[in-house]
């Protein structure tokens, strides 16, 4: 699965926001990510089809293991990158992707678009706690 999350700014963009100089913002940036993939990750494991639930629009029906849900898990591959992945397979093959987009037997259940919709508003007010906290604001 392929959730990802990374936020750069350049030194002027700072500037625009009224931050002072000297600080070190990547920091703030990374804490923030950290938040919003903790975030994501507890959005993404209630969004996911789970055990108890059916897709009934599928034919046959799906019904949900719960391996997919299980299988999420939050991921810092470098500083300001956080990743949500899976590794949940049937027969070799990844199989978010099916859920997420659908099949010719499943209708679509776009869990991971409904996780990012919720998750990335949150990451302004993460940066603005961070930064008042970093008592970098002018």
């Amino acid at each position: 699965m392929g959730l990802s999350l990374k936020v750069e700014f350049s030194d002027s963009y700072y500037k625009k926001l009224g931050l002072k100089n000297g600080s070190n913002y990547e920091d703030a940036l990374d804490r923030s990510i950290d938040h919003v993939l903790a975030d994501a990750e507890n959005i993404i494991k209630r969004e996911v089809p789970r055990p108890g639930h059916s897709m009934s629009m599928s034919n046959p029906p799906y019904k949900p293991t719960g391996n997919l849900q299980r299988s999420i898990h939050r991921r810092k591959p470098s500083k300001c990158i956080g990743e949500l992945r899976s590794n949940a397979r049937s027969n070799g093959v990844l199989y978010w992707g099916f859920v997420q987009f659908g099949t010719s037997k499943m209708s679509a259940n776009p869990f991971v678009t409904r996780t990012a919709r919720k998750a990335a508003p949150r990451l302004k007010d993460y940066l603005l706690e961070e930064l008042q906290s970093m008592d970098v604001l002018d």
